[in-house]
C-alpha cells in the first residue's frame, strides 16, 4: 500500500488512520481490525480485553504526575458503513480503501472514507502510544458493529471499567459538544411473494443521482429517498397499466438515505409504449421540480427489455398492487421536529434497504426519536401498516436515547478548556443521530458523558470528506482536555 499521509500533521494520528484504512472493516467484518488493535496493545505493553463481540478495551496508566486523578474513558467504534458509487468495482469487504488527499481534505476513491469513526480509533491509538502526553489513567473502548445497531456496545461488559467520565469521539462537527442523542429501533420487514411464468414486455427503471446521507444528520434536510421515489413511479404507472413486479432493489444500509433504486416490471405485450414513456417523463419532471434544491442531479431512466416468446417469472398483478400500496402507505422521513430546538428532528423513519428475494420482499427501516414513547409509537405504526398488507415486522435492534444531563462537571471543564484554546464558545447540542453514550450510561450509573469530533461531511456516502485542519485542532484540544483532566 502506498502511504500518502506520512508527512501530514498530526502525523501520530494520521499514521494510524492510514493503517486502519488498509484493513477492510465494514460492519460484521471487524475481526481483522479488532485483532490489529489487540496486537497494537500487546506491542505497546498495555493491558487489554478483547471480548467475544470483538470489542477491545485498552488500559493505560496515568502519565505526568497524574496518578491521583480520576480515570477517563475515550470511546469510538471500529466498523464503518460500506457505500460506493455504482461504477466502482471495488469489493469493500475484502479490499482496502483508496485514500485521496486534496489539500487539507481527505476523501476516498468513489467509496465511503471511514472517517466515521476511524478518526476516533486513530486518536485513541495515538494517545495510547504517546509516552510524553500528560493524562489520567485511560480506558480506551473500541466497539464493533455500531453502524448496524450498536451490537458491540450492547454486548460490552462494563465490569472492568472504573472511569465515570466518558469522551466519545464519534461526532462530525468541530466546536459542537454533543450532550444527548436520539434513541433508535431497527425494523426488519418481510412480505411473502409468489412467482409464476408469464409472457410480456420488460421495463427496467432506475432512480439515481440522489445525495443520500446519514439518516440521523440529514433526515430533516428534505432529501429524496430513492426507494420511495421508485415506489411512487410504480404507483403512477400502475394506475393505468397492469404491472407484474420482477424485482426491486435500493439502498444498502438502514442508517443511510438510499441514493439509488432499480426495479424491473413485466407489462402486457401490447402495452402502449409511447403512452407509458410519456407518463415516466411527466413523473420525472414532477420529481425534478420537487427536489430541485435538495437533489438537483436526480435522474430517472428506463429501458425496454424484449423477452420475445420466452416465459418470464414475475409476481402476479394482484400481489404487485399489494406491494406498491404497502410502501405507499408506509410513513417515511421526518415525522416530528423538536419544538424546543430549531432545525432539530425529534422523530424520523428511514427506509434504508429494499430488496427482492425469490419468495419475499425485504425492507429494513430505522426509527429514531429523542422521546422513547414516540419511538415506540412509530414502531407500532410501521408494524400495523405491514401486517395490514400481509407482511411481518420484527425489531432487529434497539438502543435508548441519551438524555441531556443538567449538571456535568466534564462538560463544564471542556467548555472552559475550549475557550482557553480557541477564544470561542463551543455549541452545546443534542443530535438526532445515534451515539453509544446512552447505552454505556445505562450500564454505568453516574457516567458523565460528552461527544466531540473534527469536521466531516457526507458520512455514509461516497462523498464523505474529512477536514485534516480540523483534525489537527481537535487533536490539540483533546490533548489539552486530558492535561486538565489529569489535575
Amino acid at each position: 500500500m502506498e502511504y500518502i499521509l506520512s508527512e501530514v500533521e498530526p502525523k501520530d494520528v494520521l499514521r494510524y488512520f492510514e493503517q486502519i484504512s488498509a484493513i477492510p472493516h465494514g460492519s460484521y467484518h471487524v475481526d481483522e481490525i479488532s485483532d490489529f488493535i489487540a496486537q497494537f496493545a500487546k506491542e505497546q505493553g498495555l493491558e487489554y480485553i478483547q471480548d467475544e463481540e470483538k470489542n477491545v478495551i485498552i488500559f493505560k496508566p496515568a502519565q505526568g504526575a497524574a496518578a491521583d486523578a480520576a480515570p477517563i474513558m475515550l470511546q469510538g467504534h471500529i466498523d464503518m458503513v460500506l457505500e460506493k458509487i455504482k461504477e466502482n468495482p471495488i469489493n469493500m469487504e475484502t479490499e482496502p480503501i483508496r485514500l485521496i488527499l486534496d489539500g487539507d481534505i481527505l476523501h476516498a476513491d468513489g467509496t465511503t472514507l471511514g472517517g466515521d469513526d476511524g478518526i476516533a480509533v486513530a486518536m485513541m491509538m495515538a494517545a495510547l502510544a504517546d509516552k510524553e502526553m500528560v493524562h489520567p489513567a485511560l480506558e480506551c473502548i473500541f466497539t464493533t458493529n455500531e453502524e448496524t445497531g450498536m451490537d458491540g456496545m450492547v454486548a460490552l461488559d462494563p465490569a472492568p471499567l472504573k472511569a465515570k467520565r466518558l469522551i466519545n469521539l464519534d461526532s462530525e462537527e468541530e466546536g459542537i459538544f454533543t450532550v444527548g442523542c436520539a434513541g433508535g429501533s431497527h425494523q426488519e420487514m418481510t412480505l411473502p411473494i409468489n412467482r409464476s411464468l408469464h409472457n410480456g414486455t420488460g421495463l427496467h427503471l432506475t432512480v439515481s443521482g440522489l445525495k443520500g446521507g446519514h439518516s440521523g444528520a440529514c433526515i430533516h434536510l428534505g432529501r429524496a429517498n430513492a426507494d420511495y421515489i421508485m415506489i411512487r413511479l410504480l404507483h403512477k404507472l400502475m394506475k393505468k397499466e397492469d404491472l407484474r413486479l420482477k424485482e426491486i432493489c435500493g439502498g444498502g444500509k438502514d442508517n443511510a438515505i438510499p441514493r439509488e433504486c432499480e426495479a424491473t416490471v413485466l407489462l402486457d405485450t401490447d402495452v402502449d409504449r409511447e403512452k407509458l414513456e410519456k407518463k415516466i417523463k411527466s413523473f420525472c419532471k414532477d420529481i425534478e421540480g420537487e427536489y430541485r434544491y435538495t437533489d438537483p442531479d436526480i435522474a430517472i431512466r428506463y429501458e425496454w427489455i424484449e423477452y420475445g416468446q420466452s416465459m418470464v417469472e414475475a409476481v402476479s398483478k394482484k400481489e404487485t398492487k399489494n406491494i406498491i400500496r404497502l410502501f405507499m402507505a408506509m410513513p417515511n422521513g421526518l415525522i416530528e421536529s423538536d419544538p424546543n430546538i430549531k432545525d432539530m428532528p425529534q422523530t424520523s423513519l428511514n427506509l434504508g434497504i429494499l430488496d427482492t428475494q425469490e419468495d419475499e420482499i425485504r425492507a429494513t427501516f430505522l426509527i429514531r426519536s429523542s422521546i422513547n414513547s414516540q419511538k415506540k409509537l412509530m414502531s407500532d405504526k410501521v408494524k400495523i401498516v405491514a401486517e395490514a398488507f400481509g407482511a411481518e415486522m420484527n425489531v432487529g435492534g434497539t438502543y435508548p436515547a441519551w438524555e441531556y444531563a443538567p449538571e456535568s462537571p466534564l462538560r463544564d471543564m471542556m467548555i472552559r478548556v475550549y475557550k482557553e484554546e480557541t477564544g470561542k464558545d463551543p455549541v452545546i447540542s443534542i443530535t438526532h443521530g445515534g451515539l453509544e453514550c446512552g447505552l454505556l450510561a445505562s450500564k454505568i450509573e453516574g457516567l458523565d458523558s460528552i461527544s466531540i469530533g473534527p469536521d466531516m461531511e457526507g458520512i455514509h456516502t461516497p462523498d464523505e470528506k474529512l477536514d485534516l485542519a480540523s483534525v489537527r485542532r481537535c487533536w490539540s484540544f483533546l490533548k489539552a482536555v486530558l492535561r486538565e483532566a489529569a489535575k
